[in-house]
């Protein structure tokens, strides 16, 4: 749902055009949303022995219970499937099984028939149990119990049935169930690895039209073909996929022109201006899901007072970020969530998003709200990495928005490794006032990524807000809460996206995160090749299927 998500990691946008080479491709996009952006490429049609795919850094977990960034979910969604599937639209589809509702509170899933693991044991109702409470079991800390919190209970209730009762409605759960959290693995293969299982030092076992050969940290994560795949509908072409970390602008440039690397999904790509009508390679543009923010992690210090994070907000370039950072390809942000997450109530989303202002920069109103709250002069750490060039841009233009208003800030810098610990690791955090992510949901809702820090449990509420003791105004807050929580219980498409939509209006205003800006989805490949998603489906779902030769 980093640092890029972590789930993180930016000319004036009125209306963005982009004209993208091969297979007629085209996307255009303006603040409205997005329209006229492939979701997908065309199929590949010849067969290729090895593909090199870059993601920003290393793999750190192979485990999907741990998977909650760019790389490890790039890699899980060839490996595992999910209970059910999102498509590359955003739509959720049948998966490993089939979805019916016997009452509001009672989902029943149905596994296919024939589905078997890399090592050809069949698909059983044992390992989808055992697979989804791995999610929820403490003593493994895994990043999505928050995902399971209105489950009652797991159930096998026939031999090719599990049965999920839920304490009350939970109308944001099947989505999930087509996403990391629903991903199954082998119980008896996962319980024999113990600890070792996903790490460098252990195998895993899943059902992919992809699967598992070997994990070296600081070479690649490598992939081979699954020629036993259990849906013969589906023949992948390429035989090897490598999966290497690539945190170096300059060097992953370097390595798309001269074939070294053959793809990569690019987050902020600052060479981007040098790839674009290269005949080496190919630009496709899709629909972002993903929100470029700034995350408030400490509600106790400066940042703790509403008119401070106003402030902030309206003392930034947006638009000089539009240019620095992603070379025209995002938005001017109106919600904390990307319009290209409109994968339902499409219609209602719309109309609200429209009728909300953009953030823009506006110096006078900063200044004087920082002089309302009586903070000149006080002070905010920024959590960053300099190794990440997108990062430190940001940073750079936060901490220079702080000063143009009378604030001073520090920028504390790790490495590029290390910046996921911001996410993961308390400490980490201690003494930062935030720092910047390239964060998304798990699926196409606005409310997916709200989902994560705007509930008292979320895996990413790292400033605890809504939370008394945390949150000096935890009050005011609870009243957002209550909203989101009405939203999740509501059935009908329209009337739950009208509910998200207020939340997002009210959080636009409150700012519990800092938006930045909306990227678009920007895939790279060699120019031979095709047949990848080019939307944020491909961090969920096998987006590599019908990858081959052109």
């Amino acid at each position: 749902m980093v640092g890029l998500r972590w789930r993180g990691m930016i000319a004036i946008v009125a209306l963005l055009a982009v004209v993208v080479s091969a297979c007629g491709r085209s996307s255009g996009a303006n603040n409205s949303g997005t329209t006229q952006l492939a979701v997908t490429t065309k199929a590949g049609t010849k067969p290729v022995d090895k593909v090199v795919w870059a993601v920003y850094r290393d793999v750190n977990s192979l485990d999907p219970i741990y998977a909650f960034d760019y790389p490890e979910n790039t890699t899980d969604s060839l490996l595992y499937e999910s209970l059910l599937r999102q498509g590359a639209d955003g739509s959720v589809g049948p998966g490993l099984a089939t979805l019916t509702y016997t009452n509001p509170t009672t989902l029943v899933f149905t596994l296919k028939s024939g589905v078997t693991f890399w090592d050809g044991n069949p698909l059983t109702t044992d390992d989808v149990v055992y697979s989804l409470n791995r999610n929820i079991d403490p003593a493994l800390a895994g990043f999505y119990p928050a995902v399971f919190t209105r489950v009652q209970s797991i159930a096998a209730t026939a031999s090719n049935q599990v049965t999920i009762t839920m304490k009350q409605a939970d109308y944001w759960f099947p989505p999930e169930m087509a996403s990391i959290p629903g991903m199954i693995v082998e119980k008896k293969f996962t319980q024999a690895q113990g600890s070792n299982y996903g790490t460098p030092a252990g195998k895993i076992m899943g059902t992919g039209a992809f699967k598992f050969q070997s994990f070296t940290p600081g070479v690649a994560v490598v992939i081979v073909r699954n020629d036993s795949y259990w849906n013969s509908a589906v023949k992948p072409l390429v035989r090897e996929i490598d999966i290497k970390g690539a945190p170096n602008d300059a060097s992953l440039t370097s390595a798309l022109l001269t074939g070294g690397i053959n793809g990569v999904y690019a987050q902020s790509l600052t060479t981007l201006d040098q790839l674009k009508g290269n005949k080496a390679v190919t630009l496709t543009y899709g629909p972002g899901w993903y929100t470029d923010a700034f995350i408030v992690s400490d509600l106790k210090g400066a940042l703790g007072d509403v008119r401070v994070r106003q402030a902030l907000s309206l003392a930034l370039d947006r638009k000089g970020l539009i240019d620095a950072i992603y070379h025209g390809t995002a938005l001017l942000p109106k919600w904390i969530s990307n319009p290209g997450t409109f994968g339902y109530g499409k219609s209602v989303f719309q109309a609200a998003y429209n009728s909300s202002p953009d953030m823009t920069q506006d110096l006078a109103k900063a200044k004087q709200l920082i002089t309302d709250a009586g903070a000149t002069g006080k002070s905010i750490t920024i959590g960053m990495s300099s190794e990440l060039t997108g990062i430190s841009i940001e940073a750079a233009a936060l901490k220079a928005a702080a000063e143009a208003i009378g604030m001073k800030a520090t920028l504390h810098s790790v490495s590029a490794n290390n910046f996921i610990n911001f996410f993961i690791d308390p400490k980490a955090r201690a003494g930062l006032d935030g720092f910047f992510t390239l964060n998304y949901g798990d699926y196409a809702g606005p409310e997916a990524l709200p989902a994560t820090f705007l509930i008292p449990e979320g895996s990413q509420n790292f400033a605890g807000y809504g939370v008394q003791g945390k949150d000096p105004n935890a009050a005011d807050h609870a009243k957002i809460f209550n909203m989101f929580d009405e939203a999740r219980s509501t059935a009908d498409d329209n009337a739950r996206a009208q509910k998200v939509a207020d939340v997002e209006k009210a959080m636009a205003t409150d700012l519990p995160w800092i938006p930045v800006l909306q990227p678009l989805i920007v895939l790279i490949t060699s120019n031979n090749l095709s047949g990848t998603y080019s939307s944020f489906a491909y961090m969920f779902s096998p987006w590599a299927d019908n990858l081959g030769g052109i």
